[in-house]
């Protein structure tokens, strides 16, 4: 069994409690196609009328113009044979602006001096990587929702991203006291309602409840599988496997257990040990789409286990060592968030590093935190000639390489191909695209660098601008097994500084929806293969696509209480990440490596003065994992 795998988001510290405290390993995101809202007017700065990329609605995440040079790159060797060589030299250049390559550059500039010239290079309209904005207008009222990072997952702080979170002005105590404590993805075991489509299930149904009590078989909240109007023979076996009447590994010895808990797919565990048909597991999914971005099928019982999804009690002693431990972790794991998800983090290292980007100067030195909520930034500040810290949009790079006494950095921008240098450079981008940009890596290296495919996601912000029919089902968080959407819920409940979550009765509303495109695996694929299927129809989709789905659905589960997308649908943002989390090794597919001769250890070795920076080169798609690469590039380049 491998050590270190290691759950999606908020279920991070989970899995390491759970190792800490049992013999149980842990295992651990085109309308034309960007339609943009006009930023409101601060009357004094001159910039009002320019577009404000967190405003901008349509396809975001992966948008035209941030991929195109890349995947020439990548998928065809192309890329410019000249360059306009600019007059710019800087003690370093970083690839990648998401948390990586913005704590590359704060980390670099405590170690090195806060005279060191930094130049940053991301190959989007805006900062942050995966840890984007989506910010609305509607009237007087603002309304954010996050586009993609979203948890921070404070149980797993390694002392340096602590100290940078700290440093930031981050009170995760007072963040997490600022939501509803109840929000779903931030609180395991919340309230939430269960949404059964007209397609798979006869009619479209919303049961609210307790669902983690009664998947765990909680007496009082048991009677809500009833109202999943399986056959009855069906009923009754779920209702086995969930109070464990039987242990279904009763041949197996303990050791036997784990080996199957982590080597078998949790389908053929429900359809093979539990008796449960393809009809009846699939309620069962939904989590793992979204935190793994995989169907059932492909992922371990351990991990279904961990997601909260029936079973645990009837694997013998193991099971119900784990279940009983996750159950007191329950109550007591949150994790904070901000409305905006991670951006913040990433407006609060922009600050840092370039100060004249706040509006807000006042705000921002007596409390960031608050502040960055509300702030407006001025994005002509980002690449100043004057300022030790440049950030460089719509910038892709196409080459880095060693040279005698430095680096050379290759990139293209708005279609201009442009070159540049530096003593050093940090790659804080996608690990595939690494050997593409460094042909002088060894080619075993470029092998490890390739191996991980990123899990691509879309996550999709919908602004309604009457929340009243959407409130009259109850809580907005739902489980939709076999909906396009798996997972639909209202945008992080958080009320800070002079931003408040007034979302509630007849008030405007952030849905937030989470699609994982990877298709359903034949038993020919391994879960790279997936990734691979689902990030090709992320491409080939259309926001029209996309927009019929949200119409849909949505009004599916809110029709009956008068919901009608044409009128009640504001603006639909859709975060298309072709590239999104970060590769976590699968039990079911996956060798254990010796420690140190993993891919991502091999990949992420540092060649001349270029090192490596990015949550990939951890193998966790976390923003801890992310500020750790980063330390470790910096650590590599200061000595």
């Amino acid at each position: 069994m491998k050590k270190n795998i290691k759950r999606r988001d908020f279920l991070n510290g989970a899995a390491i409690a759970i190792a800490a405290g049992s013999t149980l390993p842990a295992r651990s995101l085109f309308a034309s196609d960007a339609v943009e809202q006009l930023s409101p007017t601060p009357s004094s700065n001159g910039w009002g009328k320019e577009r404000y990329p967190p405003t901008r609605t349509g396809i975001r995440g992966s948008h035209d113009g941030s991929f195109e040079v890349a995947h020439d790159l990548a998928w065809r060797g192309k890329k410019p044979a000249q360059y306009s060589e600019l007059d710019e030299d800087y003690d370093l250049i970083i690839v990648g602006g998401g948390i990586s390559g913005l704590a590359a550059a704060y980390l670099y500039q405590q170690q090195a001096g806060a005279d060191k010239k930094i130049l940053i290079l991301d190959n989007h309209d805006d900062f942050g990587g995966h840890a984007k904005r989506n910010e609305f207008q509607l009237g007087d009222r603002t309304l954010l929702g996050p586009g993609g990072s979203f948890n921070l997952e404070h149980y797993s702080f390694s002392d340096t991203a602590a100290r940078v979170i700290s440093e930031l002005g981050i009170d995760l105590d007072k963040l997490g006291d600022a939501r509803d404590p109840d929000f779903l993805l931030a609180q395991l075991n919340s309230p939430q309602g269960y949404f059964l489509n007209e397609e798979h299930y006869g009619q479209n149904k919303i049961i609210q409840g307790h669902w983690p009590s009664a998947l765990e078989g909680d007496e009082d909240s048991i009677g809500l599988i009833k109202e999943l109007g399986l056959p009855s023979e069906q009923h009754q076996r779920l209702l086995d496997l969930i109070s464990g009447e039987k242990d279904l590994l009763d041949d197996l010895s303990l050791l036997e257990t784990k080996d199957y808990i982590a080597a078998t797919s949790y389908e053929d565990f429900l359809t093979q040990k539990a008796g449960l048909s393809l009809d009846t597991v699939r309620t069962f999914e939904s989590f793992n789409k979204i935190f793994m971005g995989l169907g059932i099928e492909s992922v371990s019982v351990e991990t279904a286990f961990m997601l909260g999804y029936p079973g645990a009690n009837s694997v013998g002693y193991t099971g119900k060592l784990l279940n009983k431990l996750m159950d007191s972790l329950v109550d007591n794991i949150s994790f904070p968030v901000f409305p905006d998800g991670n951006a913040s983090v990433a407006r609060l290292l922009v600050h840092k590093l370039i100060p004249a980007v706040s509006l807000n100067t006042s705000g921002m030195s007596s409390n960031a935190m608050e502040s960055i909520v509300t702030d407006r930034f001025d994005y002509s500040q980002l690449d100043r000639s004057d300022a030790p810290v440049r950030i460089r949009l719509n910038s892709t790079a196409v080459n880095v390489k060693n040279i005698d006494d430095g680096v050379e950095v290759s990139y293209v921008q708005n279609g201009k191909p442009y070159k540049v240098w530096a003593g050093h450079s940090i790659l804080a981008c996608y690990n595939g695209l690494i050997p593409h940009l460094c042909p002088e890596l060894p080619e075993s290296q470029k092998e490890s660098l390739k191996y991980g495919v990123k899990v691509p996601l879309v996550m999709t912000s919908v602004l309604i601008r009457n929340g009243a029919p959407v409130y009259a089902s109850g809580p907005v968080q739902y489980q939709c097994p076999g909906s396009y959407f798996s997972v639909v819920t209202k945008a992080p409940p958080v009320s800070l500084g002079d931003y408040r979550d007034d979302s509630r009765d007849d008030n405007p509303l952030v849905l937030v929806m989470l699609h994982a495109p990877a298709p359903r695996n034949s038993g020919q694929q391994n879960a790279r293969d997936l990734y691979r299927l689902g990030r090709h129809k992320l491409y080939t989709t259309t926001f029209e696509t996309y927009e019929k789905q949200v119409k849909d659905q949505l009004t599916a589960m809110f029709g009956a209480n008068g919901f009608d997308a044409e009128q009640d649908i504001e603006a639909i943002t859709v975060n298309r990440w072709s590239h999104g989390y970060s590769y976590e090794y699968n039990s079911l597919f996956d060798p254990e490596w010796e420690e140190g001769q993993a891919p991502h250890e091999l990949g992420r070795a540092a060649i001349g003065r270029i090192s490596i920076a990015n949550s990939d080169s951890e193998a966790q798609a976390y923003l801890h994992s992310a500020i750790d690469a980063a330390a470790r590039a910096v650590n590599e380049i200061i000595g």
